[in-house]
């Protein structure tokens, strides 16, 4: 069955992080307290004009829109971007683990001046034949500004996690995804968190990420 997908851009430069924070990402990434958001890599980014399934943006500032076509194929989801001549530029296979799987949200942020990334939120479905659990995951599409043929996509961390397990016990965990430079280095990383725990997605090169 294919969903109605909502997809919204959004904007993400988020403030100072809680001093606790402070101390884990600086642990972790450079031994360097965070400084302000570079406002060098503060690039204005143009909204989705939404026309039925298909969505319309302009990726890399040319002024010209390239087409997003979230897609069911035999059961399975993929996303396709199509140049403004219709001419397919990206196919990519997005896993579900359940039932009513679903690309339901889609964020461009910068990473660096000429990189981008559109950050996927993919409901991976749900399971109940016994139990009921569901999950969501981010999955990272990057690209160079100057040359689209890089989209590189990337797995990324699950941003909500919700089970009923044994016993009748229930939880639910909902992630809050963030946009920041931890470091520094002109680069934005990309943080999933959830009270202490913390999920971070470093940019290397060549639409390539490291976790931590």
């Amino acid at each position: 069955m294919v969903h109605q997908l909502l997809v919204l851009l959004l904007f993400l430069f988020s403030g100072t992080l809680q001093a606790q924070d402070e101390r884990y990402y600086r642990q972790i990434l450079s031994g360097v307290l965070p400084q302000a958001f570079d406002e060098s890599i503060k690039t204005e980014i143009p909204q989705f004009s939404v026309q039925g399934k298909q969505y319309q943006i302009d990726l890399n500032g040319d002024g010209i829109e390239e087409t997003l076509i979230p897609q069911k194929r035999d059961g399975f989801d993929f996303l396709e971007i199509r140049d403004s001549t219709q001419r397919s530029i990206f196919l990519a296979k997005l896993s579900a683990s359940g039932g009513n799987s679903w690309l339901y949200k889609i964020r461009m942020v910068p990473v660096t001046k000429n990189v981008r990334t559109l950050i996927l939120f993919f409901d991976e479905g749900s399971t109940d034949s016994r139990k009921f659990e569901s999950m969501a995951r981010i999955y990272l599409l990057t690209f160079d500004v100057n040359k689209l043929s890089s989209m590189n996509l990337t797995d990324g961390p699950h941003y909500f996690h919700e089970k009923e397990s044994q016993r009748e016990q229930y939880w639910r965990r909902d992630y809050l995804v963030e946009v920041k430079d931890l470091d520094s280095d002109g680069t934005n990383e990309i943080v999933v968190k959830y009270h202490h725990i913390q999920r971070i997605m470093k940019y290397t090169d060549n639409g390539v990420w490291k976790r931590f």
